[in-house]
């Protein structure tokens, strides 16, 4: 990567033309300082340390031109933790804004190290990393004392927001080009296909939640751009894009007319020019986001033509089966019921285990068990019901067909099954070494234990609930001790399950699939 590829093309600033040797004078600065490290943790390849000297350069763009990326991430921190750089800062305590400093420097460092090096734990006050900090400080404070005001990027996002694609532009160039999300966004796509494809990135910029404290890159644009609440708000919800087969209507005027096929509620889509994008009639699967009342196309269409009822009808049942969370995000009846038929299974599972949680020594156990309890849940049904449901759903012998990952049966090392009332079960394999882990209130961890306290934040299927319920049995100190956090404030797991699972801090939905 390099800093012009990262630019908004057209939108040159005063301050641009200094960029490039500042570049290279910090990457030279960053060999230099590497060399008196005294630990081997932060020592980066060339590559990587020339996206991390393109990265402060930037950081010091963003501040000294008060285009305010940096300025939203901290007001974000004081929102929800009382503090703008947690783990560096003391409670109440703030900096000047316009000031390259360098807790601000040694707080972005902290969350970058792990993007540029896979696996990497490091402590927000790691010695090498505040020295490190100082000497960046001291070198951007003084190069950019000469360096003008005026900034393209800048200009560019200052840009009217008249309508749906002038925000998509800032957001695509601000999720997979600015200093602060490129990094996440490569890893994303490595983590996913490998591939920069439109889902894909359109998946990213428009829901996932990074480490920047959960903050996704709607939430950084929306409280970026001078616009008024109420388009505050409506950016905001792009995370829940309307993701659907779509029936197409009549185009007219720049507005197409279709019917979302899984809730059968009307939508007017802008289009950017005359052309006609669909024909009346046929069906497109694709994904809408709103903007000043109307509704746009947001990553990539797929056309199936002028297809059969019937064929709609398997599309759709197909959809609900396989992702029925986006469903509900625009079915209020279909998440209502789901929301009902977790709060029964919830007391189900609580009444059968005596308890939310249930631990079992390994996968065969968990499989012979969840299917007892459905079992016992058939037989508890009036005959006539059973009789019904089997018809229904075609059933030679009463009870759900249960089927399990083999990762999952194969497994050795406890498994952990959780209920969450508001989603649905939780699982998580390698659980003994996890509650090992946790009851040793952060002292001499082995290696394993560490790991899975780790693993157990990563995980994607875990929500911060389930985390909680351990923190609440076990105590905080592992996994402050795992994550190399050397304080005890009141913030710091809110803090780590923002970074880590910042997604289950938004509208959540059940995990259930309706039949």
């Amino acid at each position: 990567m390099n800093l012009p590829s990262n630019r908004p093309p057209g939108h040159p600033g005063k301050g641009d033309q200094y960029f490039t040797q500042l570049v290279i004078d910090m990457e030279r600065l960053l060999h230099k300082a590497q060399r008196s490290f005294v630990f081997n943790t932060l020592r980066l390849s060339n590559v990587k340390l020339k996206e991390l000297a393109s990265v402060l350069v930037e950081f010091g763009e963003d501040i000294h031109n008060a285009i305010g990326i940096w300025d939203t991430l901290e007001n974000y921190n004081v929102e929800f933790f009382g503090i703008p750089l947690p783990f560096l800062l003391k409670p109440n305590e703030n900096i000047e804004k316009g000031d390259i400093n360098e807790h601000r420097i040694q707080y972005l460092m902290w969350i970058l190290y792990p993007q540029l090096t896979s696996e990497l734990v490091v402590s927000p006050t790691h010695r090498d990393l505040q020295q490190l900090a100082t000497v960046v400080a001291d070198f951007l404070r003084e190069r950019f004392k000469v360096v003008p005001r005026g900034s393209g990027i800048k200009k560019f996002l200052g840009k009217p927001n008249e309508f749906g694609w002038d925000v998509k532009r800032k957001l695509v160039w601000l999720g997979t080009r600015s200093y602060l999300f490129r990094n996440s966004f490569w890893n994303y796509i490595e983590d996913h296909s490998g591939k920069r494809d439109i889902p894909i990135t359109d998946d990213f910029i428009c829901q996932h939640a990074t480490v920047w404290s959960g903050l996704g890159v709607v939430d950084i644009l929306a409280a970026l751009l001078t616009i008024s609440e109420q388009q505050r708000s409506t950016l905001k919800c792009w995370s829940e894009r309307h993701t659907a087969y779509y029936r197409i209507g009549e185009t007219k005027d720049l507005r197409t007319e279709l019917v979302n096929v899984i809730n059968d509620k009307p939508y007017v889509v802008r289009l950017p020019d005359g052309t006609v994008q669909f024909q009346d009639g046929e069906v497109v699967f694709g994904s809408l986001v709103p903007w000043n009342g109307e509704w746009y196309w947001s990553g990539e269409q797929r056309l199936y033509g002028d297809i059969t009822e019937d064929t709609l009808g398997k599309l759709k049942n197909a959809f609900l089966r396989q992702v029925p969370k986006i469903a509900y995000r625009y079915s209020n009846e279909l998440a209502e019921k789901a929301k009902d038929m977790v709060q029964k299974y919830y007391h189900d599972f609580v009444k059968y285990h005596g308890d939310d949680l249930a631990i079992y020594p390994d996968g065969l156990s968990l499989a012979a068990e969840l299917q007892k309890m459905e079992r016992l849940n058939w037989e508890s049904r009036p005959k006539e019901v059973i009789a019904q449901l089997m018809n229904k759903h075609n059933l030679k012998e009463p009870g759900a067909a249960m089927s399990f990952p083999a990762e999952l049966v194969q497994s050795h090392n406890g498994v952990g099954v959780y209920f969450n009332p508001d989603e649905g079960q939780e699982i998580m394999t390698g659980f003994n070494d996890i509650v090992s882990g946790f009851k040793k209130k952060g002292v001499d961890l082995n290696d394993d234990e560490k790991n899975a306290v780790r693993s157990f934040l990563h995980s994607e299927s875990v929500s911060a609930k389930f985390v909680r319920r351990l923190v609440q049995q076990y105590g905080v100190e592992s996994i402050e001790s795992a994550f190399l956090i050397r304080s005890h404030d009141e913030y710091n797991l809110d803090y780590l399950l923002r970074m880590y699972k910042g997604a289950y801090y938004r509208k959540r939905y059940p995990r259930l699939v309706l039949v």
